[in-house]
């Protein structure tokens, strides 16, 4: 075993499974519960985004709406690649995550420096022994 293999925590905030797919599914869910809570014509994300985009591309609030529905199902299979596999935990936390990383880079460093040491008693030949030899003669054997 050449060194340890630890995978880290990663703060949420930077991945890509939280930008391109828990983002957009989260305005996408916004949107269409206040749309099933009204008359179905409340849809503030995509109204908003309307407000920002219209006046430069013409998107209107429905048009933007039927996107966010139709690339919903796009955005949950970002989020199962990322996820899939051998993936990193998240943390929720930066600090968390600097503090988790710093305690594994310790235990590396110590592993490490024990790895050494026993290559190097290893090297020189010498056996470790469990305790100091003892100064003091063994009992005699009783005669039979």
């Amino acid at each position: 075993m050449d060194s340890i293999k630890t995978i880290a925590p990663i703060f949420i905030g930077r991945t890509r499974s939280f930008w391109l797919g828990i983002v957009p599914a989260i305005l996408t869910l916004i949107d269409v519960i206040a749309g099933s809570v009204s008359d179905g014509t409340a849809e503030p994300i995509a109204t908003g985004l309307a407000a920002i985009l219209g006046p430069l591309t013409g998107a209107t609030a429905e048009g933007i709406h039927g996107f966010m529905l139709a690339v919903a199902p796009i955005c949950a299979l970002i989020v199962a690649h990322q996820r899939g596999g051998l993936a990193r935990p998240y943390t929720t936390s930066p600090a968390k995550e600097r503090e988790l990383i710093r305690t594994i880079e310790d235990g590396k460093s110590a592993f490490e420096a024990g790895k050494a040491f026993g290559e190097r008693l290893l090297q020189t030949g010498s056996k470790p022994r469990a305790s100091a030899p003892s100064t003091t003669k063994p009992a005699p054997k009783p005669k039979p």
